[in-house]
């Protein structure tokens, strides 16, 4: 369980290869998966959503984390999307005042792709990989 001591270290630390913040005010956006999948068949991450990227805590309204986190597992449980789909456990965090929610993604054996695109994570960034050799 994530705990303030623990995110302010992460927060200072800021973005990095395996830690992403994202904003995600009115929902999940889909870059929020292409961190995921790259992250999967990278050496696995920390998600942060409710973070912008600077470390500012902008939250998750309160009336919508429970929604959040639904649709977040539908899209990570859909092989449409995320393929192969794997199981998550999203942790929603009371931080500073704002609900946060913070989403521990381990490296895979498997290469993942979402909507059919393979990324990998360079530095702070998820990079589209569609050469084969770089896929291997």
């Amino acid at each position: 369980m994530m705990n303030t001591k623990t995110i302010d270290a992460i927060r200072h630390t800021g973005e990095n290869i395996g830690v992403e913040f994202k904003r995600c005010g009115n929902g999940i956006h889909s870059d929020t998966f292409e961190t995921i999948c790259a992250f999967l068949n990278r050496f696995g991450g920390d998600i942060f959503l409710g973070i912008e990227n600077d470390g500012t805590v902008s939250g998750i309204p309160e009336n919508t984390v429970d929604s959040v986190v639904k649709n977040f597992i539908k899209i990570a449980n859909d092989p449409n999307q995320l393929s192969p789909t794997f199981y998550f456990m999203p942790e929603t965090v009371f931080y500073k005042g704002k609900h946060i929610v913070h989403i521990y993604v381990p490296q895979s054996s498997n290469v993942h792709r979402f909507k059919n695109v393979c990324y990998d994570r360079v530095d702070d960034a998820d990079v589209k990989i569609s050469n084969t050799e770089h896929i291997a």
